[in-house]
């Protein structure tokens, strides 16, 4: 045994290493993918909110639900990643974050995102974009990006969902914006 826990349990954990990064690399070529790391930087500080939800945890989820609410277990098992960051902070120069996010909000733009809300109001700057499969049967991820005084926050879902299951889960959950959603397209 004590074979086993100084010598193969490491190997064996070291062999998962190459697993893990090029689950990791997958999800980062993903069209639902978006790289949040010119805004974190900016914000200097670390969270007050970190969510980072990989696809094993997803799939623990989805089974622990499954007996339970069908429609929300079959939504969460499409899911690869979900990422949610909150930095809170009077020392965060809104105005960088949000010239950040503009640039980004380009970029995104150009690369076939959908943008489906912008605000820019009293110091407030919200954008949140889709990326759509050509026949906008798929969302291929969901990216929000908010900068207001004091707080920071950053949400990127990454999958492969269809207008259906976003329906279910504003069923499931009584939001009726979600329920009624039709994708651009549809």
């Amino acid at each position: 045994m004590k074979i086993f826990k100084n010598v193969l349990a490491p190997l064996f954990c070291l062999s998962l290493i190459p697993v893990v990064m090029a689950a990791d690399s997958d999800v980062q070529n993903h069209p639902g993918f978006v790289d949040f790391s010119a805004l974190t930087e900016i914000a200097a500080t670390e969270p007050s909110v970190e969510i980072s939800l990989k696809g094993p945890l997803l799939n623990m989820i989805t089974n622990l639900i499954r007996s339970e609410d069908e429609e929300a277990a079959d939504f969460i098992s499409k899911l690869l990643r979900v990422t949610v960051n909150v930095f809170e902070s009077d020392n965060i120069d809104v105005d960088e974050v949000a010239s950040t996010m503009s640039v980004m909000a380009e970029d995104l733009d150009s690369e076939g995102w959908e943008r489906v809300v912008r605000v820019r109001e009293d110091g407030n700057h919200v954008d949140i974009y889709f990326r759509l499969a050509e026949d906008a049967d798929v969302i291929y991820g969901i990216a929000i990006m908010v900068a207001e005084p004091g707080e920071t926050v950053l949400v990127n879902i990454v999958g492969n969902i269809s207008t259906d299951d976003i329906s279910a889960l504003g069923r499931r959950f009584e939001l009726d914006e979600l329920v009624d959603l039709e994708v651009a397209g549809q």
